[in-house]
């Protein structure tokens, strides 16, 4: 865990260093939001550098406040519905943060194209706070217990998606984010399972799962 902080963490220094030192070698930067992601009470900021118009470096955060009361309404719709429900556990909390650091290739050969499709792939790292109430459906009249325990989740994600220029220096992009957590995903309780900065997928009877986001960034180029 504290490896992978600390690689994330690095990259991301020395990134934001070589933007301020190399401005006269045309380093382009934006700011955005995913609006998508805002009705899952999450903000999900990113900031995205590139001095070449086929490449872009992305640094991708945020933070979930209790997605239990969110209205994820994109989330439900990509993950299939199961009969697993959450066996037994009801969910009261789910909060956390999470940072990510990819790179995007852009079907572009110069900066002029301001609409087209890129590609990319990220490192994951989720920080999951999960509060819930278990009862064994098996047992009647079992007690409830409260339940709380913090995950941290690490992951890899492939993208695919389309940038188009709304206005001046405003742009957004529309894509699917796909992301394999490592085997950890797996102690999250119940079977509809969320993860921050990777998504939502109902988990039941399943091995091998990828959770899946839409994306919807609305961007402002700062330089």
């Amino acid at each position: 865990m504290k490896n992978n902080i600390l690689i994330v963490s690095i990259l991301s220094i020395f990134i934001l260093k070589n933007v301020n030192a190399q401005e006269s070698a045309n380093w382009k930067s934006e700011i955005g939001i995913n609006l998508f992601q805002l009705p899952a009470t999450t903000i999900d900021l990113n900031y995205r550098i590139t001095n070449n118009p086929r490449y872009t470096v992305s640094i991708n955060s945020g933070y979930t406040f209790n997605y239990s009361n969110s209205y994820d309404l994109v989330g439900f719709f990509l993950s299939p519905h199961s009969k697993c429900a959450n066996e037994g556990y009801k969910m009261t909390k789910q909060s956390g943060g999470f940072i990510n650091l990819g790179i995007n290739y852009n079907f572009r050969k110069s900066f002029q194209k301001n609409n087209y499709f890129f590609i990319g792939a990220s490192i994951n790292n989720s920080f999951i706070s999960e509060y819930a109430e278990y009862q064994d459906l098996e047992i009647q009249g079992s007690q409830v217990e409260k339940l709380d325990h913090d995950i941290y989740l690490f992951g890899f994600s492939g993208i695919v998606g389309y940038n188009f220029k709304i206005f001046n220096k405003l742009s957004s992009d529309l894509g699917l984010k796909i992301s394999i957590p490592n085997s950890k995903f797996k102690e999250l309780y119940g079977y509809e399972n969320y993860i921050p900065g990777m998504g939502f997928m109902d988990t039941c009877n399943s091995n091998n799962v990828i959770f899946p986001l839409i994306f919807l960034n609305l961007k402002y180029e700062i330089n």
